[in-house]
């Protein structure tokens, strides 16, 4: 598949598989950043990228940089859509790193320095049906009610 790409530094390395079976493709810091605990930043990965028609991509952090540096995607899960591809629409990481009360460097900021792997995209075929929303004026569905959020967990 072939996926036009524009990248800001030509310094910073494309988005590449590590090997043949890997799903995702390492993407990196294309400016250092400094994280301190319990803040949220945007890295920057000077990246657009335009999914190829009918797909789109998922951001997800590195699970290695997650549990060595203590952070994880602000968002969870990033999902950039197939027409996000504009010419300031540059892909950017959203990271929060985590406060751990038991980590003496809490105090100490982490430094992202520029060309570290910090997250991976996966692209994905879009799936989702055009909707037709076919608004009700009850809410009994099923009938009986399942007890509400956490339900199922009860017994």
């Amino acid at each position: 598949m072939k996926i036009r790409i524009y990248r800001k530094d030509k310094s910073v390395p494309l988005p590449e598989r590590k090997t043949s079976r890997s799903v995702g493709l390492d993407v990196y810091a294309a400016e250092t950043v400094v994280v301190r605990a319990g803040e949220v930043v945007l890295v920057p990965t000077g990246l657009i990228i335009e999914s190829p028609p009918g797909y789109y991509f998922k951001i997800f952090i590195r699970s290695g940089f997650a549990v060595k540096y203590g952070v994880s995607l602000a968002n969870d899960v990033g999902i950039v859509d197939e027409d996000y591809c504009g010419p300031e629409d540059e892909v950017k990481i959203a990271l929060v790193r985590h406060y751990n009360p038991h980590n003496p460097q809490n105090d100490e900021p982490l430094i992202i320095e520029k060309g570290t792997r910090i997250a991976q995209i996966i692209f994905e075929k879009n799936a989702l049906p055009d909707i037709e929303w076919d608004e009700q004026d009850s809410p009994d569905f099923a009938g009986k009610t399942r007890g509400g959020f956490g339900s199922t967990g009860l017994k």
